[in-house]
């Protein structure tokens, strides 16, 4: 995900309940109806929820937004498979039904209606025509539809789009039918067997015009832009084939049915919905700068969608992913120094942060999830990978990130499980790297001084962060007198260090040439 502006916002969060429930319950199929009108902005939905039960409890719950000031979901009737009522309770935002049968699975159907507050965002596009789009991040699906809001629970979705015929639809998964009716509206049903976080399952109406494109994979890749900006939106998100082709090659087979890009009309600069990625609507300019965005969200669909964080503390496994392997597709079309521009700046947005929210990557102790949008889960993850990288070689680092991806493919991973693989490829315990760059709140903070005397050179490095020293690799390079140059490593791993250097004079030294090391360094 992309944000088109850092909104420190306060958001409403379910996420306890959902976790909780995901002990209890595991949703295995989302099948939902949805009746939309341009008459007025209330949906009607039914909704199949197919659910295996993992304990004996007599009821179960999922999250649904309640009425609350005109918006939210009112629940008319919840059913069985053979027609059966089931009893249930609506409030607080949870849906809690009784069961039905103590058989080990269940298909649930629960009608309902309502205006949605968030998540399905119901309004107009820059040339004043009606959109609605899907906008589930972090976990506002449960605004519009029943589910386990949390991305630890995945299932498979079908979505069954009722809707004025002068709309085209676009849904996660494969289009299986679309019929038009004498009333003037069309019916799309869009299924996918693929295992996803409700975050990523969505849904998009607008005047679309669209255009396919010819590739040597597997998988069709094609643009949504708006009729009116088709010829800027074919022209800046041609870029998508050669990304997704770079990522193929790196990390492994699309885990997609489709990758369909979309320009749409929502809150975030960009969101990485699986198969159908939507993307801010003024981001479509026709100056073809849409490249970075394109890539951060196409990273996402293995590292957030396929190989999901297991809670969302772990975001950055999501986040910082998506950032680093933008870099990596930067370094791999423009070098390294396209590249190591990109990780200064970077580098630039965790130090500056980091003195207003000193937080670990790993965050317990956010107030909103929103609050997780930050330099943290993005740059010092991206950091942090790249980091890695330096540690242990490209070899070990692209056998580690692919065996990662292979195992969690579908499925859930934490920190700790990305830490095991890697350490596996690297063949050595991690453990104090992933600790003071993951668990830690700081970053090095260095003051280097060189003292230069007729008989002596001595290199003093001192850590002045308030913490327990770091223990990194620091790169210097030294210009001689002579013009000549070479690149020393220094390992810091106490607060005061001295080293002495050899009798060639000095002229300059330049900490981390090649940008190795997220450090703030200054230079005496």
């Amino acid at each position: 995900m992309k944000i088109a502006c850092l909104l420190f916002i306060l958001c409403a969060v379910c996420t306890s309940q959902a976790q909780n429930q995901s002990n209890a319950i595991d949703v295995l199929n989302y099948a939902l109806t949805l009746e939309l009108s341009d008459s007025h902005d209330t949906i009607f939905g039914i909704q199949n929820a197919t659910v295996n039960f993992k304990t004996d409890s007599n009821t179960f719950c999922l999250d649904l937004a309640s009425v609350n000031n005109g918006k939210g979901m009112k629940v008319t009737a919840v059913t069985t498979t053979t027609g059966k009522d089931a009893r249930f309770t609506h409030e607080a935002n949870q849906l809690c039904i009784s069961r039905a049968t103590a058989d080990a699975t269940g298909t649930y159907i629960i009608h309902y209606k309502g205006i949605p507050k968030t998540g399905l965002i119901i309004g107009k596009n820059k040339f004043n025509e009606r959109t609605f789009f899907g906008d589930n991040w972090p976990n506002r699906a449960h605004q519009w539809f029943p589910c386990l809001d949390h991305p630890a629970d995945k299932a498979s979705i079908q979505f069954t789009v009722i809707a004025p015929s002068n709309y085209k639809c676009i849904a996660t998964g494969v289009l299986k039918d679309a019929q038009t009716f004498q009333n003037g509206t069309t019916r799309h049903t869009f299924t996918s067997k693929i295992q996803l976080p409700t975050k990523v399952m969505v849904i998009g109406l607008a005047d679309f015009e669209t255009k396919q494109f010819e590739h040597t994979l597997n998988f069709p890749v094609d643009i949504w832009a708006y009729k009116k900006d088709a010829e800027n939106g074919f022209k800046d998100m041609a870029v998508a084939t050669n990304v997704v082709d770079y990522f193929v090659a790196t990390i492994g087979p699309y885990p997609f049915e489709k990758l369909s890009n979309v320009q749409s009309t929502t809150q975030f600069g960009g969101m990485e919905n699986a198969g159908n990625i939507f993307y801010d609507e003024n981001a479509v300019n026709g100056q073809q700068e849409m490249e970075a965005l394109i890539a951060h969200e196409i990273a996402h669909q293995w590292f957030g969608n396929s190989a999901s964080e297991s809670d969302w503390k772990h975001l950055w496994l999501s986040e910082g992913f998506a950032t680093y392997f933008t870099d990596l597709y930067f370094e791999n079309q423009y070098g390294t120094a396209a590249m190591n521009e990109r990780l200064k700046g970077e580098r630039k947005k965790v130090i500056q942060f980091s003195k207003r929210y000193p937080h670990p990557v790993i965050d317990t102790t956010y107030a909103s999830l929103m609050h997780l949008l930050n330099p943290h889960s993005y740059q010092k993850g991206a950091w942090v990978l790249h980091m890695l990288r330096t540690k242990i070689g490209d070899s070990a680092f692209f056998s580690g990130i692919r065996t990662y991806y292979t195992t969690y493919k579908f499925g859930n991973a934490s920190s700790n499980d990305f830490q095991k693989c890697m350490q596996t490829s690297a063949g050595k315990d991690l453990t104090t790297f992933f600790d003071q760059w993951l668990r830690n709140a700081h970053h090095p903070e260095l003051k280097i001084e060189l003292n230069t005397t007729n008989k002596n050179q001595l290199l003093t490095i001192e850590q002045l962060q308030d913490q327990h020293p770091f223990n990194v690799e620091l790169e210097i390079e030294f210009t001689y007198t002579d013009q000549t140059t070479a690149i020393k490593q220094f390992t810091i791993d106490k607060k005061v260090q001295q080293f002495q250097l050899p009798q060639k004079k000095i002229k300059t030294i330049n900490c981390d040439p090649n940008t190795k090391l997220l450090a703030e360094i200054n230079t005496l």
